[in-house]
């Protein structure tokens, strides 16, 4: 059961990764603000770095997961939980301006992505792959419903997701009672 999850993971980050790559390859245009957000544009390029810096790492995930390598995992984990780049590039003054002028759920959805790399990398320590395969899923949808939510022009596969997801969720809504 636990060869059919691990296997089941690599195969969706492969996807994911595919499209990933493919986006890459389209030709940047620069765009006075990131979609959805109202980012400071001293800030953006920041901003950018630090979301590549996760897409590798989460890929780099995939991996550590399925080779059982749970030290390496631990450390991936922990280097997200840590927020790579802006908290270490950011002066005080920018950290304050980014936190007033993004909204509630961005700010929600980000510290719970960078708990759940910390409760990965604490399943990592103890060796238990449900739960790191648990948390890799929640960090996942984490990105998911952030670039559904505030990314839909850069990924543009997320247009009708919100949609749907809502429907998605009514219907689990609907099935409960």
């Amino acid at each position: 059961m636990i060869l059919f999850k691990t296997l089941t993971l690599v195969f969706l980050m492969s996807v994911l990764t595919s499209a990933s790559s493919i986006a890459e390859e389209k030709p940047h245009v620069h765009q006075p603000s990131i979609v959805g957000l109202n980012i400071p544009v001293d800030i953006q390029p920041l901003l950018t770095k630090e979301m590549r810096a996760i897409e590798k790492a989460m890929q780099e995930l995939v991996s550590t997961i399925a080779t059982g390598n749970w030290g390496k995992t631990a450390e991936i984990g922990k280097q997200i939980q840590a927020s790579y780049i802006m908290k270490q590039s950011l002066t005080a003054e920018q950290m304050e301006h980014l936190h007033h002028s993004l909204p509630k759920q961005f700010i929600k959805l980000d510290h719970s992505f960078h708990q759940y790399a910390g409760m990965l990398a604490h399943a990592a320590e103890v060796r238990n792959i449900d739960i790191v395969n648990f948390y890799f899923y929640k960090m996942n949808d984490s990105c998911i419903q952030c670039h559904s939510s505030y990314a839909q022009k850069k990924f543009p596969g997320f247009s009708d997701f919100t949609e749907n997801h809502n429907s998605h969720q009514s219907h689990k809504l609907i099935k409960k009672r």
